[in-house]
């Protein structure tokens, strides 16, 4: 299986839209990332591709608002933190159908994408996000609502996990 980054990478290179994607955080390895900067050539995607590296909350939060969505396709991720984040910045949500933790809270068409884990099908649920900006809106604002319904609360997490015992 590819990287999620990788596959980020390879769906881009068949997109039809002029999407343009921001990787935000360290890569495990420093070797890895030059990995990747060298596909994004070998892609032509330099001037589509932003490597950001490490950022503080306030850019991540600035970035997630200028935004059409939040691409993330992790492979089992435990927990989907920053599908939760990218909820309350009212934002739209593609991830894949193994991802884990990000499908509790992505319903397909709804308040974002859910994809084969494929560049072909990943580049689809792009370009549907990305070419639908009206939809995209309508969606990142039924994130919004679904995260509000969570009632995601430090007070309610540990409410639950107290009464869980």
């Amino acid at each position: 299986g590819l990287k999620p980054q990788d596959l980020v990478l390879e769906a881009l290179a068949k997109t039809t839209e002029p999407i343009k994607i921001k990787f935000a955080g360290k890569p495990d390895h420093p070797d890895f990332l030059k990995m990747l900067q060298q596909k994004t050539k070998t892609l032509r995607l330099t001037n589509r591709v932003e490597w950001l590296g490490m950022i503080s909350e306030e850019e991540k939060i600035d970035l997630y608002s200028r935004s059409k969505g939040i691409v993330f396709p992790p492979q089992d991720e435990d927990y989907g933190y920053i599908t939760l984040e990218a909820m309350l910045s009212q934002k739209p949500i593609i991830t894949c159908t193994d991802s884990g933790g990000p499908l509790e809270f992505v319903y397909s068409g709804k308040n974002g994408y859910v994809s084969e884990p494929s560049a072909d099908a990943l580049a689809v649920a792009m370009d549907q996000l990305w070419g639908d900006s009206a939809h995209a809106k309508q969606m990142g604002i039924v994130s919004r609502d679904l995260y509000s319904d969570l009632n995601i609360s430090w007070e309610h997490v540990t409410n639950t996990l107290i009464h869980a015992s």
